[in-house]
């Protein structure tokens, strides 16, 4: 799960400077989170849509950029631009996710980001943010891919407004190289993955109605051709409507429908995975409970039919119930924690399917005067369809992270996590294991 890392000074500052500085540590934060990526985390990779993403774009359809505008430190005209850079040093002690062949090494991650934004008239705004880094292997440079990395929050958004239509362009690029992104991959040596999400959302506000609409493409492609059974290309339709029945409480109907082509096809041999189409239809809500307290929630049901020509050992369409629900709470202004569960079908790298319950929890805690802690803990049980490499598992992790803010714009993070899986395949048992610093400078 990825971390959430910011620190802010807390006493002999007003409320009003505690909540400044708070909103230019979140900055730095931005840049941690993608060099914390190559920590041991739940699966955070872009992938196409699922129904709990369905559910999130009708409880909050108006994308807005994680940098807020008023935080910019360069300005250009009517342009403002945020730039920043760190470099973590850490240690993996199983870089490529094995239980017979653990590969450890210590990683070098620089990484350099970038915020622009763009009003172009009073309501329609461009925002882009841009995480780019490289991970350095010391064992052998080749685990990292050689290649430059894009971190998976980085997003290109273009937001036009039409009286009460919004309509959203985005794009969503990224490329990781963490295997423990993929629940389902296990002995993965350079698994460096370039994926791409870009679309279209409509959102209509009628007061208490609320309708949306939008497509999704989704690119999936390997850099190393061990892995290029996985490229896939998905289209997604989706829409949804919901009703304010109170003012702390809104219900809706949501649906979703996506093909998936894996452009390998039956050429990738005995790897190969079916085409298939996902059908997604059920209800969601979203509420407060307080000012401090927020939720959103779903279920319905959701039915993937497999085309098995590419594979007729892999067997089984999918059709189960699907649920999400999520948790925000802001204890006061030192502490805030979030917790989400759900099952839902997602792809799987062995078989047609993958049934996965999960379990995920994170907080932060500014501890005192330029002192914050952070951390985040998972559980996920997973189900694969019938297939000759398909698998039973159970996979648990947790990490926590101690920050200290040097100056206005240093800020150094230490941080140690490891994860545990556990396969009805002996073999695709593994267990990981990282510590290491960062250092951010937001300039």
């Amino acid at each position: 799960m990825v971390l959430l890392i910011f620190t802010a000074s807390l006493s002999l500052l007003s409320y009003q400077q505690f909540a400044l500085k708070t909103l230019l540590m979140i900055q730095i934060r931005q840049l941690a989170l993608g060099l914390l990526a190559v920590l041991t985390t739940t699966s955070q990779a872009q992938d196409i849509a699922r129904p709990s993403l369905g559910g999130d774009r009708a409880a909050f359809p108006i994308y807005s950029s994680p940098i807020p505008a008023s935080r910019y430190n360069v300005k250009a005209g009517p342009v403002k631009m945020l730039f920043n850079a760190s470099v973590g040093a850490s240690y993996n002690s199983n870089v490529n996710v094995s239980e017979d062949n653990p590969i450890g090494s210590f990683v070098l991650s620089p990484r350099v980001g970038m915020g622009v934004y763009w009003p172009i008239t009073k309501l329609n705004k461009l925002r882009l943010n841009v995480s780019l880094g490289y991970d350095y292997y010391f064992s052998d440079p080749e685990l990292g891919g050689q290649t430059l990395l894009v971190s998976p929050d980085t997003e290109l958004m273009f937001n036009i407004f039409a009286g009460d239509v919004q309509i959203t362009f985005f794009d969503r690029p990224s490329i990781t190289n963490n295997p423990v992104d993929n629940p389902s991959l296990s002995d993965a040596v350079n698994y460096t993955i370039l994926n791409n999400t870009a679309g279209i959302n409509i959102s209509w506000d009628l007061n208490d109605v609320l309708l949306g609409a939008g497509f999704s493409n989704f690119i999936n492609y390997a850099l190393n051709d061990d892995f290029d059974y996985l490229n896939r290309i998905s289209n997604q339709v989706f829409a949804n409507a919901s009703f304010l029945v109170l003012p702390y409480l809104r219900v809706g109907l949501e649906g979703s429908a996506t093909g998936t082509v894996y452009s390998e096809g039956a050429n990738a041999g005995s790897n190969a995975l079916n085409n298939n189409l996902d059908y997604t239809l059920g209800g969601f809500a979203q509420g407060t409970i307080s000012r401090y307290l927020e939720w959103s929630g779903g279920v319905g049901w959701q039915i993937t039919d497999f085309n098995e020509s590419n594979n007729p050992l892999n067997t089984g369409n999918y059709s189960k119930p699907y649920f999400y629900f999520n948790i925000d709470n802001t204890l006061n202004r030192y502490f805030s924690h979030r917790l989400s569960t759900g099952f839902e079908g997602v792809p799987s790298s062995e078989s047609n399917s993958l049934a996965l319950f999960y379990v995920r929890y994170s907080f932060n805690w500014m501890l005192i005067r330029d002192w914050s802690l952070g951390g985040s803990a998972f559980f996920e049980n997973g189900t694969e369809s019938d297939g000759p490499n398909s698998e039973d598992f159970n996979r648990v992790g947790a990490n926590i992270s101690l920050s200290y803010q040097l100056s206005e714009h240093w800020v150094m993070t230490l941080f140690v996590g490891g994860l545990t899986k556990g396969s009805t395949v002996s073999s695709y048992d593994y267990t990981q294991q990282q510590f290491g610093g960062i250092v951010t400078y937001t300039f």
